[in-house]
């Protein structure tokens, strides 16, 4: 935006240049060709009365470029004084904190610098700290734990019927890979269970759904507890 304003001004000083130039060449043919004696409506004073008023509207616009260029200096120095202040508090946040972010690419680095027209990221060079894949590693991971004796005993026996904890928990940990590992997010009917081999029973379903577990919605599918989102 800058350059296109020196552009406009450069545009408006030529123009000027030029008028006073027709103005000068004018008077000049006028003084030389013009007759003592012409009537008053071939005096060409009019036209030279027009061009004045020309050049003083082009002046005007010259003024106007002039401030706009000044406003728009003054906008992006500003710009450019917060951004600077903004990437200085990231880069004291990041020093402080335990978290690991990814070091700036070498075109995002450039066009860093390009905004900034400072020193502001002088020596801050390529930072060691691993990418995208080590971010990933540093979330939280959702381990299965599988159900325990106490919590297994806690269900009534009505409920259990014979299941017993390890069919459980083979049953629990077939759904847990399914929607947590493999982060299928569709609920499973039992026949869709069944024939994914996990040997799903009522006994079951209501047991890991008496733990909270697991949830059944009105159709009878399963999906895994809110707590392992």
């Amino acid at each position: 935006m800058e350059a296109a304003v020196n552009k406009l001004e450069a545009m408006f000083q030529k123009a000027e240049s030029d008028l006073d130039y027709i103005e000068h060449k004018l008077e000049f043919e006028i003084v030389k060709n013009l007759p003592r004696n012409a009537p008053a409506q071939e005096n060409p004073v009019k036209l030279l009365e027009q061009l004045r008023v020309i050049k003083s509207r082009y002046r005007e616009l010259s003024v106007e470029a002039d401030q706009i260029a000044r406003e728009q200096k003054e906008a992006v120095d500003f710009i450019r004084s917060q951004l600077a202040t903004t990437f200085q508090l990231v880069q004291k946040l990041q020093e402080q904190s335990d978290l690991e972010f990814c070091p700036l690419t070498d075109d995002e680095q450039w066009a860093l610098e390009k905004v900034l027209k400072s020193e502001v990221l002088t020596g801050a060079g390529p930072r060691e700290e691993p990418c995208a894949g080590s971010l990933e590693s540093q979330q939280v991971k959702v381990e299965f734990e599988p159900v325990t004796e106490k919590m297994f005993m806690s269900v009534p026996q009505s409920v259990r019927q014979t299941v017993k904890l390890a069919e459980l928990n083979m049953f629990y940990q077939h759904l847990f890979d399914h929607f947590i590992s493999n982060k299928n997010s569709s609920a499973l009917s039992v026949m869709q269970m069944n024939k994914l081999n996990m040997k799903a029973t009522e006994p079951k379903l209501k047991t890991l759904k008496a733990l909270e577990i697991l949830q059944l919605d009105k159709k009878g599918r399963v999906r895994l507890s809110t707590k392992h989102s």
